[in-house]
């Protein structure tokens, strides 16, 4: 009998041994299990909508140098790609009469200044009138305009760069006959690059002057570029109903350079929601339309049924605008099988980037 109580004692101390392992492992201390649950801790998130359009980098001013004057083409100094800078030689034009009529002219004025000169001389000896003074001072002043206007059209046989910029196309060759008004190149400054996408009214509306953008460039996939909203047109285009919206960004960036022509996707922030607090939209499913809640879990590990205002939906997320605050912990997966005051565990953690995306904490 001795033996069998020893062995009801010692069955007694492991039998209150388990259920105080089961306790450490889940279960409450009057035997409860405790529900394990997918939990989310408020915290601000970015729910800014983007949209993403694709275009080809442009130059921001492409400017086509024309030819002032009629001509042969004697010299030309460069072709496509070269990088010119200001006042750079770039194309001559046979010049060879201009500068006859410009010696011509000159010999001109000078008759017309000794003419003057001596008429001068008359006029205060008062050998000649006052007419006759004043002629010659309208033939020495038209003689001087007419050297100045050949002096101009000679220097239009030298075509220079206006600017510091580069090449995109030679229109003509050495020997070509141009006339006046004819294009001869076609330059712009590579370091100034836009992008000019379309993008819809629905859209367009939240995007303003100065907001930031993301570029993806083909020729460069993992890398990410950084642009500048430059300008947003002020009317939509009559065909496709779409609004111009000019990103300017920087040639060189993340030591690589971006030329013109490259086709790049824009993103953009439509409607710039940052810094806000959302949950998980799946934490709402247990809520009927009229009825908006969520469970939090309080500090007893058990689960409150709180009211909430909510606000946008955006990529599986709701916008708390009332009800909840930032460090609160809530039940992030589905509570249609929930509760109010069940004992619970968090078991998973939901990942702030993606409420479908766990990690394990």
């Amino acid at each position: 009998m001795k033996n069998v109580s020893h062995f009801l004692a010692v069955l007694f101390l492991f039998s209150a041994f388990a259920v105080a392992c089961e306790t450490d492992d889940g279960h409450t201390d009057r035997g409860e299990r405790a529900t394990p649950i997918a939990g989310y801790e408020l915290s601000p998130i970015d729910l800014s909508r983007s949209v993403q359009v694709s275009s080809t980098v442009e130059p921001e001013n492409r400017v086509t140098i024309a030819s002032r004057m009629s001509g042969l083409v004697t010299s030309l100094n460069v072709r496509e790609g070269d990088r010119i800078s200001r006042g750079d030689l770039l194309l001559e034009l046979d010049v060879e009469e201009l500068e006859a009529e410009l010696e011509r002219t000159r010999a001109e004025l000078e008759l017309a200044q000794a003419q003057y000169n001596r008429n001068a001389q008359l006029l205060e000896q008062q050998a000649i009138s006052t007419s006759e003074y004043e002629e010659s001072r309208a033939n020495y002043k038209i003689a001087q305009s007419d050297v100045k206007l050949r002096e101009t059209r000679l220097g239009f046989g030298s075509v220079r760069a206006p600017e510091d910029l580069v090449i995109l196309e030679r229109l003509v060759e050495e020997g070509d006959a141009v006339s006046n008004n004819e294009p001869l190149f076609v330059v712009a400054d590579l370091n100034r690059l836009v992008v000019r996408v379309g993008v819809s009214e629905r859209d367009v509306v939240h995007i303003n002057e100065g907001d930031t953008a993301d570029l993806l460039i083909d020729a460069f996939p993992v890398l990410t570029f950084s642009g500048t909203v430059q300008r947003v047109f002020p009317s939509a285009d009559s065909d496709s109903r779409l609004i111009t919206v000019e990103v300017s960004m920087r040639a060189e960036q993340k030591d690589v350079v971006i030329r013109p022509g490259f086709l790049a996707r824009v993103r953009l922030d439509a409607d710039r929601q940052q810094g806000v607090l959302a949950v998980p939209s799946e934490s709402l499913l247990a809520s009927t339309r009229d009825q908006k809640f969520v469970y939090i879990i309080n500090s007893d590990d058990r689960l409150e049924q709180r009211e909430v205002i909510t606000g946008i939906e955006r990529r599986n997320w709701t916008q708390i605008l009332d009800g909840l605050e930032e460090g609160d912990v809530i039940v992030g997966g589905n509570p249609g099988n929930l509760r109010e005051n069940l004992h619970v565990t968090v078991s998973r953690w939901v990942d702030e980037g993606s409420p479908e995306t766990f990690t394990e904490r």
